[in-house]
């Protein structure tokens, strides 16, 4: 035997006509058509060096040397399920990160029921500095620029609309309280309400616990500030801030099936609330 030539995918297909009993019932089982499995069949007999079917009118019967090898086959074929089951659970134990700045994380983790699953290890990483996909910092971004990485796989989820809040009472609200990041909303705060700004947070959430407080107004996204109850928008939605949000993940990663459904439920729960994030209603 040529043990070098000899492969794994060979032997599926000797199994499949050896169970079909002849290159018909192969091709059935397997898709493969009934020449190309000859063609396999001859290769395979010319590797082990022996005649392993007896070709009939009727089908093909496997000769000794046939049967031999059919047993040591399914001794593979056994072998080989066993570690693909195997991976299979271990993809299931595989976290799926998700790299997402504050509030989207927030939005995520409020209806985390529709998006966790037993079978998904889920692990929420907020950050306002994003995660590389491509390098595997994290499974899942969201992001609100377009990548152009070309090894990681998009999909387009809504438009982010902010607007200005304060609370319903609104005593403060010709104070600002300003958020200490480069962020696209921290910026315009801070380029058209410098004069106002009385409060400066380093973090998102401070600010609208702030907020909440009366301390001033906020820029918020629409899918935050307008469930608040206790917040109501104190101008337009800001046009320089609407961007489209994006969710990315690996190339590779996208294989598991974990990581696709975690991604499908992700986008489908992001579309279905598509007036909140884009401010027109909820």
């Amino acid at each position: 035997m040529n043990e070098m030539k000899l492969d794994w995918a060979d032997l599926k297909l000797f199994l499949a006509v050896a169970r079909g009993g002849g290159l018909a019932g192969g091709a059935q089982l397997t898709g493969v058509s009934a020449p190309t499995l000859g063609r396999h069949m001859a290769e395979l007999e010319r590797c082990v060096g022996d005649v392993l079917f007896l070709r009939q009118a009727r089908g093909y019967d496997l000769t000794a040397a046939g049967h031999t090898l059919f047993a040591e086959a399914q001794e593979v074929e056994l072998s080989v399920q066993a570690i693909e089951h195997r991976l299979s659970n271990r993809e299931q134990m595989l976290p799926i990160t998700i790299s997402a700045g504050t509030w989207m994380t927030y939005f995520l983790t409020q209806q985390i029921d529709k998006i966790a699953r037993p079978e998904a290890r889920l692990v929420f990483a907020p950050d306002e500095a994003q995660k590389n996909i491509a390098r595997r910092e994290a499974t899942i971004g969201l992001r609100n620029s377009r990548p152009t990485d070309p090894s990681v796989f998009l999909r387009k989820t809504t438009r982010v609309a902010f607007a200005p809040y304060a609370t319903v009472v609104g005593r403060r609200a010709d104070r600002w309280i300003a958020l200490n990041l480069t962020t696209p909303s921290a910026q315009w705060v801070k380029a058209h309400r410098a004069d106002q700004i009385s409060l400066e947070v380093s973090h998102p959430r401070t600010l609208l616990d702030l907020a909440l407080q009366d301390m001033g107004q906020v820029i918020l996204p629409c899918f935050i500030g307008d469930t608040q109850p206790k917040l109501e928008r104190s101008g337009d939605i800001i046009p320089a801030l609407t961007h489209d949000q994006w969710l990315v993940v690996h190339g590779q990663d996208r294989a598991y099936k974990t990581t696709r459904d975690t991604v499908d439920r992700i986008v489908s729960l992001i579309k279905s609330q598509r007036r909140l994030f884009e401010g027109t209603g909820h």
